[in-house]
């Protein structure tokens, strides 16, 4: 099961513009008019992938789709000083600098991780945010008595495997867990070429940063309603089941004041793939509710 949930780690038109910025280390893709909603896409993973979403929210909203340094071919930045804090910080100013209104940020994996740290920071920066398939604390969804601390000496280890991996293998092992984290054969060739496209180094920093960052008791000074997206069919031959997901994500997000958990039935890592009309009606749902 900890080899099984390492591995899920390694993946969490109207006009439009397409811009490598010379501001911020993303690319900035936006599609569509109204209120400002920005989706980050996950580890290693492009813009690309919310393609299904934004062709219906694009009708309604204004969809910042960005591709995060160093993944699916894009330039790679420092990362003396971390990367999560760096992208963050720049998505921050992003928000600050280039809207004029609270965006809605829609986030999977790695990016639903980067939704909740900016709400948790920023909470008035925001209006809502939706997490899809992404924790507070990561290593605890596998190991149950994860601390940073305790985690640390396999967060290392990983990183350094990672980065010791030769081309090779590292292909032949995205190839093989690709299939665990997507249903349909063309997306999982699709988010395989962005992996191989990613840089390694980036890569092995972002998950070291994942495994050893622990936000449980940081969220609930986001006091903005957020969804929570969660998944547990990828997992379902080791034993996983839809209810020890569900208490795991409710566990985790004890502290957030106003969080709806929803998890799909059959959808694996990449549920607004696997299952896209459910996932695209919870989230319109979402952010049409006036409170």
């Amino acid at each position: 099961m900890k080899k099984l949930a390492i591995l899920l780690v390694i993946f969490f038109y109207q006009t439009a513009t397409y811009s490598q910025s010379e501001k911020y280390s993303f690319n900035i893709e936006i599609k569509g008019k109204g209120k400002p909603i920005i989706l980050i896409p996950g580890l290693a993973s492009s813009g690309k992938v919310w393609k299904e979403t934004t062709d219906t929210l694009e009708k309604n909203f204004e969809c910042h789709i960005l591709t995060l340094a160093g993944f699916a071919n894009q330039s790679t930045i420092s990362l003396e000083k971390g990367y999560l804090p760096i992208i963050e910080n720049e998505i921050i100013k992003y928000v600050q600098d280039e809207l004029n209104e609270k965006p809605i940020l829609i986030g999977h994996s790695l990016g639903g991780f980067l939704s909740l740290s900016i709400a948790s920071s920023k909470p008035k920066l925001l209006e809502k945010i939706i997490i899809v398939d992404s924790y507070p604390f990561m290593s605890l969804a596998y190991n149950p008595n994860a601390t940073v601390e305790n985690i640390l000496p396999q967060a290392k280890m990983m990183k350094e495997m990672m980065l010791k991996t030769s081309d090779s293998l590292f292909i032949q092992q995205q190839k093989m867990t690709m299939p665990t984290m997507i249903a349909d054969s063309t997306n999982i060739q699709l988010a395989t070429k962005w992996s191989i496209q990613s840089d390694r180094s980036t890569m092995a920093q972002a998950i070291y940063e994942l495994m050893t960052t622990d936000l449980r008791n940081d969220i609930e000074k986001a006091k903005i309603p957020i969804l929570v997206f969660g998944s547990w069919y990828g997992a379902k031959d080791y034993g996983i089941t839809k209810e020890t997901v569900l208490a795991n994500y409710k566990n985790q997000f004890l502290k957030a004041d106003n969080c709806e958990i929803k998890v799909a039935e059959t959808a694996k890592h990449f549920i607004m793939w696997d299952e896209p009309k459910w996932f695209i009606n919870l989230v319109e749902a979402f952010i049409n509710y006036e409170e």
